[in-house]
């Protein structure tokens, strides 16, 4: 056995020395995934490092490696890996079946617990993602209101279905339909002029402003307070509904990121750390809103085989549970820490720091598209080496596993990993 940090005991590591081709290709003699990936955030070089095992906040890789993990399925896993309380809960779960063509009651005791977290939201409905969520959600404002048009943050992500790929730009509208793009209007991150035309030029046909408070894909750069509370006095105006997408920043604050910051949303799409890392998504409002999806008064088609499955509603409930309002905040003073040491660690090596609450992203500065890319993951590998897993993309979320001691030493590592990236 293997001796872990804080005196944990790692798992048993079983270490895969197959071949490259053995792993990686099928009989006939092509790539069992395309391009060899399952997801496309993978895609860092011919191959990846595995992950065989994670507890606590750390991973063991396929070649034995203990890493201390700030990828966390990307931004998922709240309580690192393999939580006693959590594992409990879904053995318990698992043992009496794992999905049933009838509802159970863990889908009604983790909606009791988000309602009574959630104090702007009466109804939730749960599916097996973020994009899930987020087109449900779209499709709500647009039946509540009878219109088409949807406004995004220009570059941001809201997961890959055809409506929420559009503000991605032209590499991720490819395959999406022109008439799908037509609906889709893209407002500059904070550009509060540009937000009051677009509601000048679109009487009337605007369903929904749809808003992260801290877009990653347009650079982890917060929307400022002014941007918030115009898009919520437009939509209010104007007949629309505000939707929150915090797939992401739901673990930025206890009841929710964009209350938090003083601003109510109509709607919130939500994933990740509510399903305790298994497939999972779910949309919540008033029942002004919610009813739409009501069945028995001629609501929405919507269904999906594993939501809300007793598994992931019961892991679920145990994690929100777990993550508390204190939790909350010492994660996010824990990101502040880090965020603080790796300003003063690289701030003179032409990188910076970018994030809030348990959430940091390092950029080089005035690079961007693919050297920005290139660099970045230069810089995951140089970590990787350095017994640190980021995101692919530098981008790290801290979980609750973690201490003041593993944050100081895992800045240290990351700064000499940065250091170790030529500048040219």
């Amino acid at each position: 056995m293997q001796k872990g940090k804080k005196g944990m005991t790692s798992p048993e590591v079983i270490v895969d020395d197959r071949p490259f081709r053995e792993v990686y290709v099928g009989p006939s003699g092509k790539s069992l995934l395309p391009g060899g990936f399952g997801r496309t955030m993978f895609v860092v070089g011919p191959r990846s490092p595995m992950a065989v095992r994670g507890y606590g906040c750390y991973v063991v890789d396929d070649a034995g490696r203990e890493l201390i993990d700030f990828n966390n399925n990307f931004t998922s896993q709240i309580h690192g890996y393999a939580h006693p309380a959590v594992v409990e809960a879904g053995q318990k779960a698992l043992a009496n079946g794992t999905s049933f063509g009838l509802p159970n009651m863990h889908e009604i005791d983790h909606a009791r617990m988000m309602v009574e977290r959630l104090p702007y939201v009466e109804q939730i409905r749960y599916n097996n993602s973020g994009t899930e969520a987020v087109m449900l959600a779209v499709r709500v404002a647009r039946a509540y209101t009878g219109r088409d048009k949807i406004v995004f943050v220009a570059n941001s992500y809201h997961g890959h279905s055809e409506v929420a790929l559009v503000p991605g730009g032209p590499k991720a509208r490819r395959g999406v339909p022109a008439g799908v793009i037509a609906d889709i209007i893209e407002v500059g991150i904070n550009d509060l002029d540009t937000l009051s035309k677009v509601f000048e030029d679109n009487k009337n046909q605007i369903a929904a402003v749809v808003l992260d408070v801290l877009p990653n894909r347009a650079g982890l750069i917060a929307l400022s307070f002014e941007f918030l509370n115009l898009a919520r006095q437009l939509t209010t105006e104007n007949g629309a509904l505000l939707i929150s997408d915090e797939v992401i920043a739901l673990r930025q604050c206890y009841q929710g990121a964009l209350f938090g910051l003083g601003v109510t949303p109509d709607l919130m799409a939500m994933g990740k750390i509510i399903g305790a890392g298994t497939p999972v998504g779910a949309v919540a409002g008033p029942e002004e809103f919610m009813s739409q999806l009501d069945g028995l008064n001629g609501g929405l088609e919507h269904g999906g085989t594993t939501a809300a499955n007793p598994v992931t509603m019961a892991t679920g409930l145990v994690t929100m549970q777990l993550f508390t309002a204190d939790e909350v905040d010492r994660l996010n003073t824990l990101g502040g820490r880090i965020r603080t040491k790796l300003t003063a660690g690289i701030d003179q090596q032409a990188w910076e720091v970018r994030g809030d609450g348990s959430l940091f992203r390092i950029f080089r500065r005035g690079v961007d598209g693919v050297a920005n890319r290139n660099a970045q993951i230069a810089v995951w590998a140089a970590a990787m080496e350095r017994g640190v897993s980021l995101g692919q993309n530098t981008m790290g979320a801290l979980s609750t596993p973690m201490n003041e001691a593993i944050i100081d030493d895992s800045a240290e590592r990351i700064i000499d990993a940065v250091a170790s990236i030529p500048t040219e």
